[in-house]
């Protein structure tokens, strides 16, 4: 056979060869993509166990149904892109509405890191300085230095960080048929405002620069609206959303139509429905952001691809996405957390309003991460053990279930604790004492056990939830303290 002929042969039968060994990794990755989506849904452990014993493994589905959680959708990143987007349960159980990958979660604090992608490509642009000060920057409002008690600048940057010396404000939401404030009325705090003003200075009596505020980016929202001369969800449109072709996100409230027919229904911890389905949050750079897990996990993908210099420049270039992703003061970056160090260095951020509870982690230097949105304010509980499945599933350092001793007690100490906590009159905490551990059963619900991991501190596993129990000076027990993912109770005891 003449060289050329066999060349040519040769050259032929490579070219489906090279198919068939692309055709085989495709099979081989949708394969792996396939066990770690049922590794997840049947790989939930609750946030502790018990020393000596083996973490449980749960489905999602009997978790949703524990925890009273309607809905969850989970969008997961390997190699800077979404592998995955699955959606659970319902966005309405009222009505049996399905939830779907196309379903709208309330975002909360999620509004704060792409207001931040925001602010940076300002930067980028040469039209905001990060580092000038905001009252420099301000045209419609000023920041009233003299009532915030010092003399320094406050700048875009110590904003972005919650480093700007302001005191730890969360704003509620309104209910939809309450008056809204206007964001110049929340800035000042003025009725129908519910916060202070938001120049209240934190307490000197912590020695961190950082304090979560939600108050910052008010400030921030209103330096952007002045410089860009638009209203803010127009600004972030444009900026944001528009240049990633997120379609399925919004800044705007009310909801336009299209995208209210969409949005998942927010549940109380009860199983209740919200007041008018939802909450409104008119500071919206601080917690007004609608949007889906995969909307914002590809939001994520960008700026993780742009920092590589892989990406499409859409929102930033590859300088600027690396200090968008770069940590900043003590443990924050731009609107997010920052944890681990090396190869383990990860990026979270979690997002709470009425009704909705969202997270969001990324390792980089893994090129991995996830997005979990939910519609309920138990979300955060089946959130944890989601993240303990992903973990084992893709061999995560963080978010594994938590090993506890289990302290056996002298039995008068279980004995001086057993009795009636008063929350309010209408909600009490009864607690009796068994051999090694008590049982506590508030008004309304199922008795939880709970073991003791000090004399005072005791802890429960399903769900997680720690007590510490308060004495007089003399040693007498007066009443408790009850810690549960975001918020705390205190009772007094009354017998």
């Amino acid at each position: 056979m003449p060289l050329r002929n066999r060349a040519s042969i040769l050259a032929a039968l490579a070219v489906p060869a090279v198919g068939l060994f692309f055709l085989a990794g495709c099979n081989a990755q949708k394969a792996l993509t396939a066990k770690r989506i049922k590794s997840v849904e049947k790989g939930l452990m609750r946030a502790v166990y018990l020393q000596g014993l083996k973490p449980e493994k749960m489905t999602l589905s009997e978790r949703m149904r524990f925890y009273k959680v309607p809905g969850v959708g989970i969008a997961v990143l390997d190699r800077n892109v979404i592998e995955w987007v699955r959606a659970y349960g319902e966005k309405d159980p009222q009505t049996g509405q399905p939830l779907t990958t196309g379903t709208l979660f309330q975002g909360g604090a999620f509004s704060q890191m792409m207001t931040a992608a925001a602010a940076v490509r300002l930067a980028e642009q040469g039209k905001l300085n990060l580092d000038a000060d905001i009252s420099d920057l301000l045209r419609t409002w000023k920041f009233p230095l003299a009532s915030f008690g010092f003399l320094g600048k406050i700048t875009p940057r110590d904003l972005l960080t919650h480093s700007a010396g302001l005191a730890s404000q969360v704003f509620s939401g309104y209910a939809q048929d309450e008056p809204i404030p206007t964001l110049r009325q929340i800035l000042d705090g003025e009725k129908p405002a519910t916060n202070g003003p938001v120049w209240i200075p934190a307490k000197k009596s912590s020695a961190s620069r950082i304090h979560y505020s939600d108050a910052g980016y008010a400030i921030l929202e209103q330096v952007l609206i002045d410089l860009a001369g638009l209203p803010f969800p127009a600004f972030m449109k444009q900026t944001v959303l528009d240049p990633l072709g997120l379609q399925s996100s919004t800044f705007e409230s009310p909801l336009p139509d299209d995208l209210r027919m969409r949005a998942a229904v927010g549940y109380n911890r009860g199983g209740q429905v919200v007041n008018g389905l939802w909450s409104i949050y008119p500071a919206a750079a601080a917690d007004g952001l609608w949007t889906t897990p995969s909307d914002f996990a590809g939001f994520l993908s960008e700026v993780l691809l742009e920092a590589t210099g892989a990406g499409t420049a859409k929102l930033l270039s590859p300088e600027t996405a690396r200090s968008m992703l770069s940590p900043q003061v003590e443990g924050t970056g731009f609107g997010f957390v920052v944890e681990g160090k090396g190869d383990d260095i990860n990026f979270n951020l979690r997002g709470k309003t009425h009704g909705y509870a969202c997270f969001m982690t990324l390792f980089p230097a893994r090129s991995q991460g996830a997005v979990i949105m939910t519609n309920s304010d138990n979300g955060m509980f089946l959130i944890q053990e989601i993240l303990a499945a992903l973990s084992e599933a893709y061999s995560w350092p963080f978010y594994r279930p938590e090993e506890k001793p289990v302290l056996r007690l002298d039995p008068a100490t279980y004995q001086a604790y057993a009795g009636r906590y008063e929350v309010n009159p209408d909600y009490v905490l009864d607690v009796s004492a068994q051999d090694y551990y008590l049982v506590i059963q508030p008004t309304g619900q199922a008795p939880t056990k709970f073991y003791a991991e000090s004399q005072t501190l005791f802890y429960s596993t399903d769900p997680n939830i720690r007590i510490q129990f308060t004495k007089t000076k003399d040693g007498a027990v007066n009443g408790l303290i009850l810690w549960q993912q975001d918020f705390e109770l205190e009772a007094k005891k009354t017998k």
